[in-house]
């Protein structure tokens, strides 16, 4: 698919949010010739509302965030990117998925510790930020262990390009189903 500069879309704010290990940097690097990217975790540390390393981790601050931040209409189209994207104000929201055992992989080979692996893996068994995100505000889930990020980013446009309809997937990936129906 042949697609323009950061122009082509309207000024809108896109969270891509996810797990950690679910693929959002990879997506996000893929669309940046479209958007203006913005580490959430970057936010977050240039207004002081990030912690000290806790497991590997910075714990982020994200009422104050939401607080302290002008939530202004973008000059241009913009991606903010970071698992706990899709609390802030935005019109929309792509959801980052991957299989439990593909999250192990990618966070070992980080060298998150034995329990942060644990915890990510439980979390995105459990449907990952679903259980956060308002009925109202758009949303495409993706699975990035299925596909390059390249192809993600062209399902990305084409659902943008098209509205964003669907506005909600038919049905949210479950892995604890899939795990039931498919043991190994």
């Amino acid at each position: 698919m042949v697609v323009g500069g950061k122009g082509q879309f309207p000024k809108l704010r896109l969270a891509i949010t996810g797990t950690p290990g679910t693929g959002k940097t990879a997506l996000s690097t893929a669309l940046e010739g479209l958007f203006e990217v913005i580490e959430l975790e970057k936010i977050a540390e240039d207004l002081g509302f990030l912690g000290e390393v806790d497991d590997g981790s910075r714990p982020l601050d994200i009422e104050e965030l939401i607080k302290r931040l002008e939530w202004k209409e973008p000059h241009s189209p913009i991606i903010i990117e970071g698992h706990l994207s899709h609390l802030l104000p935005v019109d929309a929201i792509i959801v980052m998925r991957c299989h439990p055992e593909v999250v192990d992989a990618r966070l070992s080979a980080r060298s998150y510790s034995v329990q942060k692996i644990q915890d990510n893996v439980e979390v995105e068994m459990l449907g990952g930020p679903w259980f956060e995100i308002p009925d109202e505000i758009p949303v495409l889930e993706l699975d990035s262990g299925s596909y390059p990020s390249s192809e993600l980013s062209e399902i990305v446009v084409e659902w943008l390009v098209n509205d964003m309809s669907p506005n909600r997937p038919a049905e949210v990936m479950d892995w604890l189903d899939n795990m039931a129906s498919n043991p190994t």
